[in-house]
């Protein structure tokens, strides 16, 4: 049997539409910041095949009693689209990002609280 390989994903950074095709960014939250380790490109129809995928694998393990029901956020309504970043220019181009941006990052700095960023099991922090 072939050996498949294999990537092991902390979280997803920006998600974008650029020229017809979905980039989405794998992180790494292991060192200090997070750090793009990989990128996933894909045709609008295998996006909307994983996300068909993924949402019944969701639903299989709540029914399991392995997640919770997703809860809405304050003001959100059913099936209304996530809040999206900023535009990148072009014709139906799009970002969406998940991952706090560094401050350097801000168009404008405001105070941030103090978060502390998951870390993988998978890396030690040199102990």
């Amino acid at each position: 049997m072939d050996t498949v390989p294999e990537t092991f994903v902390d979280a997803f950074g920006e998600i974008s539409l650029k020229h017809g095709m979905i980039r989405i960014e794998l992180v790494s939250l292991s060192g200090s910041e997070p750090r793009v380790t990989q990128r996933l490109i894909t045709s609008l129809q295998a996006f909307s095949q994983m996300l068909q995928t993924q949402n019944g694998m969701r639903e299989q393990l709540e029914k399991a009693g392995v997640m919770r029901s997703q809860q809405l956020s304050p003001g959100a309504e059913p099936g209304s689209p996530p809040p999206v970043g900023e535009e990148t220019g072009g014709a139906g181009a799009a970002v969406v990002r998940l991952m706090p941006q560094p401050a350097s990052a801000a168009a404008t700095p405001e105070p941030a609280p103090a978060l502390r960023l998951p870390k993988s099991p998978n890396f030690s922090d040199g102990q």
